[in-house]
């Protein structure tokens, strides 16, 4: 199996001069070997590196004239900042982002290399970047938790599937049951081994056709069916049951799994991905609901509406009624640990089942136009007691959710707006966070909203950055202020080879002049990890669950 590539393949032999080295003579040495990208000098146990092009710059002079001015003058009259240099063993990864890192204007500067055996050599950083940009795009189309593909790389292979007309096919969406119950009691990061173990048994069973569709949803997407028969779909979805109840021992605990699967397959001169996903949607939640485990799409569940219509309705009661209440989570800072803001998240004092969590409720309130009352509800709430903490003195900016839907309304603009004016408070006093998933399907749109929202003076930040929704170069695009990196990210960085993707993210942010933040921190190992990494705000339990606006308050002064 071939090596890991590291900076010694890329090196090539460099000839080392000393500080006090005529100009001409190096002239002689560049001129001797037109492939030569360099010399390295040594001055006073310094290394510098004289990459080709700035020599020949120094020659030629601004008028012509730099060869008969330096010739006789010593390597020193024309050394610039010292060289990066890095061991012959270090990989490609980590070279790339020490080059990236550097001050502008030497970015593009051939990097030292040194051999164990005390040899010198030079690398040119073009094929760093490019190694980089690949990774990065890989994990573009990659779910960094389980290592199948994302829903970018589900729309590339369906693309291709579905372009041929020779062969039907099927599309298995897979929901854990119980789910949120197993991370509120083992924690979130053992409800991610637990999706580990989940995905390696589906990637096992059915290949290359798995991806994770987002939170503890998988796909498997299958155009080689022996049959495309109901009886024959339903049973492949019971196999898949049967594949990953487990039971999987995480922590300890050995945890059977429950799952619903929602069938949906092509029709004659039907063959769209969308279609396929809201068929198969539908029926897994007929699965839910009817506890059958398994629903193949048919033409009786579009009777069924995907959203609950009780509690559409439970849901717009409950708003006019006041039964929405806010807690409000802080984040602190990574270095002196003081609340710098908090994140305004809904519960739903229900007057049968108690406080809901937005899980009970949120998903599918964004299935309907209920979801723009919920959020003006939000908004207005978290506003107002903003406003009265600015009146008291406490001066913290409070953040506010925007749903996919409420931000591709041109409206949401001027309910902010209003909002602002009515309460008194300072623009500066609101964030608003929006999800990588709200801006891809019109992001030139959803930008305009943004930077509409941004210039009455409103912070912007992306949450659950890194759920492979987002291209590196939409986000130079987005008027953003801070990112927030996902959870899945935070609880793997123990891992040495997971910690060096959270760096790369962190320089990305530096680079983007980016507020970085970290979500789901546990522990304070954790967060000294983050701090040193270079986050500036860290969020979790370990500084704070969600809470009242009154213990907030206690809890922070």
């Amino acid at each position: 199996m071939p090596h890991a590539p590291v900076l010694g393949d890329l090196a090539t032999p460099v000839t080392v001069i000393d500080a006090e080295t005529g100009v001409g003579e190096i002239e002689a040495l560049i001129r001797a070997d037109p492939e030569c990208l360099g010399l390295v000098a040594v001055a006073d146990g310094t290394t510098y590196v004289l990459d080709r092009p700035y020599l020949e710059t120094v020659l030629a002079g601004r008028l012509g004239y730099g060869r008969a001015l330096l010739f006789r003058r010593p390597a020193r009259a024309i050394l610039r900042g010292p060289a990066l240099v890095m061991p012959a063993a270090t990989a490609w990864d980590d070279a790339a982002r020490a080059v990236l890192n550097r001050p502008s204007g030497t970015k593009s500067l051939p990097v030292v290399v040194s051999f164990d055996d005390g040899r010198l050599g030079i690398a040119a950083v073009g094929p760093l970047v490019e190694h980089l940009s690949r990774s990065y795009e890989t994990l573009a189309q990659q779910d960094i938790l389980t290592g199948l593909g994302n829903r970018r790389r589900l729309t590339e292979v369906a693309g291709a599937m579905l372009a041929r007309d020779d062969r039907p096919v099927a599309l298995l969406l897979v929901d854990l049951d119980r789910f949120k119950e197993i991370n509120d009691e083992l924690g979130h990061s053992r409800g991610d081994e637990l999706l580990r173990q989940v995905a390696a048994v589906l990637s096992g069973s059915f290949e290359e056709a798995v991806f994770r569709f987002g939170g503890d949803e998988f796909v498997v997407l299958l155009d080689d069916l022996a049959d495309d028969s109901d009886e024959y779909l339903e049973k492949l979805g019971r196999r898949l049951l049967h594949d990953i109840q487990g039971p999987f021992t995480v922590a300890g605990v050995p945890i059977t799994v429950e799952a619903s699967v929602g069938v949906a397959r092509t029709r004659p001169g039907r063959r769209d991905l969308g279609e396929l996903l809201a068929g198969a949607d539908t029926a897994m939640y007929a699965a839910k609901r009817h506890r059958t485990t398994v629903e193949l799409w048919r033409p009786e569940l579009a009777a069924e509406t995907t959203t609950d219509l009780r509690l559409q309705a439970e849901l717009r009661a409950a708003i006019d009624q006041g039964e929405l209440v806010l807690h409000y989570q802080p984040l602190v800072d990574a270095v002196t640990g003081q609340v710098t803001s908090l994140e305004a998240l809904v519960r739903w004092n229900h007057p049968r089942h108690g406080l809901l969590a937005p899980a009970a409720f949120l998903a599918e309130a964004e299935r309907s136009e209920v979801i723009t009352a919920l959020t003006d509800r939000i908004l207005t709430d978290a506003v107002r007691q903003a406003a009265r903490w600015h009146r008291d003195g406490w001066c913290v900016p409070v953040a506010v959710n925007l749903p996919a839907p409420v931000l591709a309304q041109d409206r949401i603009v001027g309910v902010i707006a209003g909002l602002l004016a009515e309460y008194d408070l300072p623009a500066s006093s609101l964030k608003v966070e929006i999800t990588e998933s709200a801006v891809m399907t019109r992001p030139e749109r959803s930008a305009d909203r943004l930077r509409a929202i941004r210039e009455l003076g409103v912070r912007i930040a992306m949450d659950d950055f890194g759920t492979g929704y987002t291209s590196l170069a939409l986000l130079t695009q987005l008027p953003l202020d801070e990112l927030k990196l996902d959870r899945s990210f935070v609880h793997r960085i123990h891992d040495p080879r997971e910690r060096a993707i959270v760096e790369a993210v962190a320089a990305m942010a530096r680079g983007l002049r980016l507020t970085l933040v970290a979500e789901g921190v546990e522990d304070q190992q954790t967060a000294d990890i983050l701090r040193e990494t270079g986050f500036d705000v860290l969020q979790g339990y370990h500084f704070g669950r969600p809470a009242p606006s009154f213990e907030t308050v206690r809890r922070a002064a």
